[in-house]
């Protein structure tokens, strides 16, 4: 490399945004509006994981058209946005009507594909990823709108009075996935020696693993004591470590997604970040299985 070049590459390097700096100042004005929409009340949260989903819908689409399908993205955004209304009339009013929204939905897709096929000789590939795509991003994430509606009583706690227990669940399963996320990244950065799935995302390593595990259940001990959570810290240490289990699968779970599908980034939206959907992909696999756990167990 000659002088030129070389100082060519510093300057460019030194001009590149830092990618910690980058990701903090992403976040910092969109995380109050975040919180204060998951603490208002329930209209405020289905807008929330209807705007979200819409928005992942849109990326993942966008990927399979560039990867040579045809996805039905009118369907797909019509069936994804009823798939979140039922779950806010099943908690607002008791009307059970999510597995008739999923059955006749299912139906009604298969119904447009029979006359929209044409010729395409992809077209069943194409139906079935934009099936897949609702049922992966907003019906997964409509669990957000289940989980605010629980109300399994909270114990004492610094922040139990303003706070209801169905928004203290949904802190919890946000804060130790991306939380865990966050120790996994900066240690990751720092020790990671050790790759963790090379082949569908080069960059994780065992270490960050392990850093994110140990961080997202710090997370859920301090959620106990910050909410008031009816379960123990060791239980919330363990809720923790399963979210930072499952986060980096639901993680690997979209990278194999893209992996899959030829594209290497589905989004932009969000500088340091990448898309929406890179930013969801973790919870849409531990919000329902929090969700879960609490039903069965209260």
């Amino acid at each position: 490399m000659t002088m030129a070049n070389a100082t060519d590459a510093t300057a460019a390097s030194a001009n590149q945004p830092n990618p910690v700096w980058q990701r903090v100042l992403t976040v910092a004005p969109l995380l109050p509006i975040l919180v204060g929409s998951l603490w208002w009340n329930l209209v405020s949260v289905t807008v929330v994981v209807a705007c979200a989903s819409l928005l992942g819908l849109y990326e993942l689409y966008r990927g399979l058209q560039q990867s040579g399908y045809t996805p039905y993205h009118r369907y797909g955004y019509a069936y994804g946005m009823i798939i979140v209304l039922a779950c806010y009339v099943q908690v607002m009013y008791g009307i059970e009507l999510l597995g008739a929204v999923l059955a006749l939905g299912l139906i009604g897709s298969l119904i447009v594909a029979v006359f929209t096929a044409n010729e395409d000789d992809r077209a069943l590939p194409s139906w079935a990823l934009s099936v897949a795509g609702v049922l992966y991003i907003p019906f997964l994430l409509s669990h957000l709108i289940l989980l605010r509606s629980v109300n399994t009583p909270l114990t004492d706690g610094l922040l139990t009075p303003w706070v209801s227990p169905g928004f203290a669940w949904i802190v919890f399963a946000l804060a130790t996935t991306w939380l865990g996320d966050t120790f996994a990244y900066f240690v990751g950065r720092s020790m990671g020696r050790t790759p963790l799935a090379p082949h569908i995302s080069p960059k994780k390593t065992w270490e960050g693993g392990v850093g994110g595990l140990v961080g997202a259940a710090l997370t859920g001990i301090g959620c106990v004591y910050l909410f008031g959570l009816p379960i123990s810290p060791v239980i919330g240490a363990l809720l923790g470590g399963i979210s930072g289990i499952i986060g980096p699968l639901g993680d690997l779970a979209e990278s194999q997604i893209k992996r899959q599908i030829g594209v290497k980034d589905v989004g932009s939206l969000l500088p340091g970040h990448g898309g929406i959907l890179d930013r969801i992909d973790s919870i849409l696999f531990m919000v329902p299985i929090i969700y879960y756990g609490i039903v069965w167990l209260y």
